[in-house]
């Protein structure tokens, strides 16, 4: 596979692993955390661990995260500084799991699994003689796509808190969805560590030394990590084949919303055509088939309009690109998907 950019595809499997889950580019990783927690938790230091997590027994399932790391803080660094006394004892060294995914297609039920993975995590605490004090697990799954229930946002924190006063139960139970469309579409347009990071993780295999990005000097560690021409013949392929896979994927989903609406365009047409020659003939008159036709048409386009994009949502797809697709309004849009 014939590779022309100059720095690694972050989206892909082997690119986001290598960026943020490799030894030498901590610090690159801790940066990352760090701009999307805030001043929630002070991060001095990761430990990357084991991402294959086993099952106990031979029906259980078996987990493999892209990223697995802890970092042990204590004292005033022991946790989400809002409600430190949720915290116990603050002079005991408290680790704090991130678990990092990125997923490029939305593939139900992926919320779920993030659930399943943090809870996982959780629950993997337990130990004989233990007292329940938990070591915060913040999971972090960053999207190339929007969730379809819910609005379009680039960061969402959900955490256990009472639904009507809003009220947090426990701050040690985090779940974060970064979603790289909501990042902003030019370098200059970016205004927080956190955007330009993202931005960077999307667009790194579109830039080059002359990009604006590169010619401030202030991501030069993602840069130089990202570089193809450094990385060793055995990870090159490993690459290669990662972004082969990434490309057919995206091509598959792509050529898939193609056909489906070329299919729900020519039925419509033709049921509209249909009765738009119907209604002309039982009125009987030139002008009346006329109309008839027209108004068939409109009626048939508008309804091919809507399965496509039926279609499009049930395949997961966000709603930008079925607005794109199919020409529908904002407010055509919703309701149709209520």
């Amino acid at each position: 596979m014939k590779i022309t950019s100059e720095f690694l595809n972050l989206q892909t499997d082997f690119g986001f692993k290598h960026l943020f889950g490799d030894e030498r580019n901590k610090n690159i990783l801790m940066r990352f955390l760090t701009a999307l927690l805030g001043d929630k938790i002070h991060i001095k230091d990761v430990s990357f661990k084991n991402k294959e997590i086993l099952p106990p027994n031979s029906d259980g399932k078996r987990i493999i995260y892209d990223v697995y790391c802890t970092s042990g803080v204590s004292g005033e660094d022991s946790g989400f500084l809002e409600r430190p006394l949720l915290y116990g004892d603050k002079s005991r060294a408290r680790d704090h799991h991130f678990i990092l995914e990125m997923q490029n297609l939305y593939t139900p039920p992926f919320e779920e699994r993030m659930f399943y993975y943090a809870a996982k995590m959780v629950s993997d605490q337990g130990k004989a003689g233990w007292n329940y004090d938990l070591e915060p697990v913040i999971t972090i799954a960053v999207t190339d796509f929007n969730f379809r229930n819910m609005s379009d946002k680039m960061v969402r924190d959900i955490m256990l808190l009472d639904r009507d006063t809003s009220e947090v139960l426990t701050e040690k139970f985090h779940l974060f969805f970064v979603s790289l469309k909501e990042v902003p579409k030019l370098w200059e347009e970016c205004k927080t560590d956190l955007e330009e990071i993202l931005f960077l993780l999307k667009n790194m295999d579109k830039m080059d030394n002359n990009s604006i990005a590169y010619k401030e000097g202030r991501y030069k560690d993602m840069f130089e990590a990202s570089r193809i021409n450094s990385l060793k013949e055995e990870d090159y392929i490993r690459y290669s084949d990662s972004l082969e896979k990434l490309r057919e994927t995206q091509a598959g989903i792509k050529y898939e919303a193609m056909m489906a609406s070329r299919e729900a365009r020519a039925k419509a047409l033709e049921e509209g055509l249909a009765e738009g020659r119907a209604k002309g003939l039982a009125e009987g008159r030139a002008e009346g088939r006329a109309e008839g036709r027209a108004e068939g048409k409109a009626q048939g386009e508008r309804e091919e309009k809507i399965k496509t994009a039926k279609i499009m949502w049930s395949m997961g797809l966000p709603k930008d690109t079925i607005r794109a697709v199919t020409r529908l309004s904002d407010d055509e849009l919703d309701e149709m998907l209520k």
